[in-house]
This record gives C-alpha cells, sequence and structure tokens, in this order.
C-alpha cells in the first residue's frame, strides 16, 4: 500500500490522503480546503491525482477542512463512489452550499477569478451519489454491507469530535490501516467520546491538532465549564454582554445545550442566546438524528427546548450588544467580514463586555491575532475597521473536539502498530508525538509523510 499525502504542507490545513493498493483499488480519505487559503492554494494537491483514476472517497466528518474540496475531487473522478456516516451526509451538504456563497461573496470582495469553485447546481448533482453507512460493519468499495471474499473493506467508528464525525478501519488482505480523523475520546456536553478499536490494526494513521499543547495539571473538563459560567456572571454584573466566536457546526451546538444547562439550574438568567442562520441549519440536523446517533440527552431538542434568537444579516445591520446577552456566532476564527468580527468591533473597547474563545485558533487568524493581544494593546481585526485598543475581557475556554495530546499518545501506544503516520498537525506538534514515540515505543515505525509524495507501508 502507498500512502501519498496530498495537502500542501505539514500543518492543520486542507485533508487529503491517497491510499494506493494496486489493482484492489485507490481510495482518498478527505478532501478539504484550507482555512486559510484562498483560490487553487486552498485545495489539496489533487492534481496528483491521475483522472478518474479514485475508486472510493470515504469522509471521516463534514469541517470543511475535511470536505471542501469534495465537490472537486468527485469532478475530477466520475466513477469514485463517496462515503460517510448518516450525519455527515446530512451536514456537509449545507456546509458545502454554504461554501459556494463564501466564495461568491469572496470573487466580489477580492476579485478572486476562480471562485466560485463548484456551483449550487453541481453540488445538487454530486449529492445523488453519496451514500450514508452505517457504523461498526463492513462495506464493500461497491457501497455493500457484509462483503464476502472482497480484498478491501472499509468500516466506521464513531470518532467523538462532532457528530456524525468517524475513524476509518481499512481491511486488506489480512491487514488493517486505521484512520482516525479528528478524534476526542473524552465526553462534550452532547457528544461522547470515541469509540475506536485497539486490536489488530497494524497501520495507524492519526491527527496530532493538540501535539504542541501540555494539558494542564488538574485540568477537567468539568471545571472549565465552572470557569466559564463564573466568567458570564461576572460580565453580567458588570452590565456586559458575551461575544463567543464559534464554528457553526459543532461549537454552536455544544455551547447552545450548555448555557441551556446553565440557564436550567438557574446559574445564569434565561436572557436570549443568539445563533446565526447556518447553525440554526445545523441544529436541525442535530435534533432530527438525535435519536439514531450516540448523543448525550437525546431528548433535547436544541430548537425546541431552548431560548434563542437567530442574527441575520438584516439585524446585525443594527447591531449592538445588550445587557445580559449572549452571542454564539461565527466564524469561529473571526475571519474578516464574517459576523463574529464585524461583533467584535462592538466589544472590543468597552470594558462591560467580553470576548470568549471556546475552540481552536489558527494564531495567524483574526482570532489568534486578538488572543495574542495584551489588554490595553490596539489589535486590528479588520483592515476596514482599523486598530482598536483591547478593553473588553479576552479569555480562552478549552472545550476542544480535539483529543489532548496524552490521550492520544496513549492510544497509540494501546494500538501498538507496526507504522504510526502522523498527519494533520503543525511542525511542533508533529515533533512532540515522534520525540514521545521514540522513548516510549521505539519499534514502532514513526513516519511524518512528506507532502504531495508517494510513501510505501
Amino acid at each position: 500500500m502507498i500512502l501519498t499525502n496530498l495537502t500542501r504542507a505539514n500543518e492543520i490545513g486542507a485533508n487529503s490522503y491517497l491510499l494506493d493498493f494496486g489493482e484492489d483499488g485507490r481510495i482518498v480519505l478527505d478532501a478539504g480546503m484550507h482555512p486559510r487559503g484562498e483560490g487553487i492554494q486552498g485545495l489539496p494537491q489533487l492534481e496528483k491525482l491521475k483522472f478518474d483514476s479514485v475508486d472510493a472517497i470515504l469522509v471521516s466528518h463534514a469541517h470543511h477542512d475535511h470536505t471542501g474540496a469534495l465537490p472537486l475531487l468527485m469532478r475530477d473522478h466520475p466513477s469514485a463512489r463517496v462515503f460517510l456516516s448518516e450525519a455527515t451526509y446530512y451536514l456537509s451538504e449545507p456546509l458545502l452550499h454554504n461554501s459556494v456563497q463564501v466564495m461568491l461573496k469572496q470573487k466580489a470582495e477580492k476579485g478572486i477569478a476562480e471562485y466560485p469553485l463548484f456551483t449550487h447546481r453541481e453540488l445538487d448533482q454530486l449529492v445523488k451519489v453519496w451514500q450514508a453507512c452505517g457504523l461498526q460493519r463492513p462495506w464493500s468499495l461497491q457501497g455493500y454491507p457484509d462483503p464476502e471474499n472482497e480484498p478491501l473493506t472499509f468500516d466506521f467508528h464513531d470518532a467523538g469530535h462532532i457528530l456524525g464525525s468517524t475513524g476509518t478501519a481499512l481491511r486488506h488482505r489480512g491487514r488493517t490501516i486505521f484512520y482516525t480523523g479528528d478524534v476526542n475520546f473524552a465526553d462534550q456536553t452532547l457528544v461522547r467520546g470515541a469509540e475506536f478499536p485497539r486490536d489488530g490494526i497494524d497501520v495507524l494513521i492519526t491527527e496530532t491538532t493538540r501535539g504542541s499543547q501540555a494539558r494542564p495539571e488538574g485540568f477537567t473538563r468539568e471545571a472549565e465549564v465552572e470557569r466559564l459560567a463564573a466568567a458570564i456572571e461576572q460580565t453580567f454584573a458588570r452590565g456586559g454582554a458575551v461575544l463567543m466566536p464559534v464554528f457553526a457546526m459543532g461549537k454552536t451546538q455544544e455551547l447552545l445545550a450548555q448555557l441551556h444547562f446553565f440557564q436550567k439550574s438557574r446559574r445564569l438568567p434565561e436572557t436570549p442566546i443568539y445563533i446565526g442562520g447556518l447553525g440554526r441549519s445545523f441544529c436541525e440536523i442535530y435534533d432530527r438524528l438525535a435519536g439514531r446517533t450516540r448523543r448525550k440527552y437525546p431528548k433535547l431538542r436544541l430548537l425546541e427546548d431552548i431560548q434563542y434568537q437567530v442574527m441575520d444579516g438584516r439585524r446585525a445591520g443594527q447591531f449592538s450588544p445588550k445587557k445580559g446577552h449572549i452571542y454564539l456566532i461565527s466564524s469561529g476564527m473571526m475571519t474578516e467580514n464574517t459576523l463574529s468580527n464585524i461583533f467584535a468591533q462592538e466589544f472590543l473597547a468597552h470594558d462591560r463586555h467580553s470576548i470568549f474563545f471556546v475552540g481552536y485558533c489558527d494564531p495567524e487568524s483574526p482570532a489568534g491575532r486578538l488572543r495574542a493581544t495584551k489588554q490595553g494593546d490596539p489589535v486590528t481585526l479588520n483592515a476596514s475597521y482599523g486598530a482598536q485598543p483591547v478593553r473588553c475581557r479576552v479569555e480562552h475556554f478549552d472545550f476542544t473536539a480535539h483529543g489532548q495530546r496524552e490521550d492520544l499518545l496513549q492510544y497509540i501506544l494501546d494500538v501498538n502498530p507496526r507504522a504510526c503516520v502522523l498527519v494533520h498537525g503543525d511542525p511542533p506538534a508533529l515533533a512532540w508525538f515522534q520525540q514521545e514515540l521514540a522513548a516510549q515505543a521505539p519499534g514502532m515505525k514513526v513516519i511524518v509523510p512528506p507532502a504531495g509524495e508517494g510513501i510505501e507501508l
């Protein structure tokens, strides 16, 4: 089997990996777009694939850095079957339609000639060939469950990252390759921790997102929940409002549920919580699949049981933060001209307000710049607004949907594969895992696949 890392660099970016099993099949794992890349530079190196040479595309989960280039990969490989979990099937379509809208907007604002890279009409046709597959049962590359005498099969396992996220086991002639995708071994507010196999895995391909971040001594999610509740209470006591830049999919639903529990326990008053329109669309899917997924609180309906309001573009034009209100607004990275970036301009200069981050922030994104700015110093989140002093409270709460590096390292050691392939991490994260595995598992072959090159495993 030959693995080709189709990303443009070893980093957290446009995830995509080719596994070539020769005559038995060629499989691509994920096809994402880089969150900061524009135009062709945001894509994986799909040009390295010969036209219509892929047999199957396996999608780990619906986040944009794993699905954003899927329509382009399907366009170049019309014979390829596309397999994903049921939840990923439903979440990916609205996400990709939103991607078309974003590209059209960026074409008008920035003059990016190649945008949109695909259209709504094309996407409507491509979705028709997607196939949702049940978890923990084998599937053939032709889409049949429980196949017999097939040289190459796959099975999905719950990854605990967002609703529908999966790790993928590829069974090939007596050997097993397991791809974690994005994984979280701990329970979140709604999504339960991963259920991954640990035996009989020969090659493990694993994400390393948090490799450069040590778990603080004594850290628990419960303590972090308590810290967030206290910080919101303190903001309200100052007469302020709270802005939480979040991803529309995953973080919006997790935090909406957590805030609901704060209000039900009377830890917070039942004041309005604002979410974005795309976040509401994903909430509908979370509710629809509540009883068919490994979700905590399956009877909780986000859109029926929680007091929320939708912040659409019309209302955003007259926005002013109100005392005691909470705004769960995308994007999580505060990308320029998104609502969270625009709203932040109304929060920065006022010490009564707070901006709370609850997930990953690319250091080079506006969110990353704000997190790195000291109180009182100026920051530029949007060139149109210029620099502003940071007087509001800015704080980060670790509600990561990625596994802690210590948990991921323990999983690798438990599996004890012959070869461990490290992906989806920046250089310091990759280096930490290399160093720890060299010390704790000296017999294990540890590989960081160079971007664009094939490696025989």
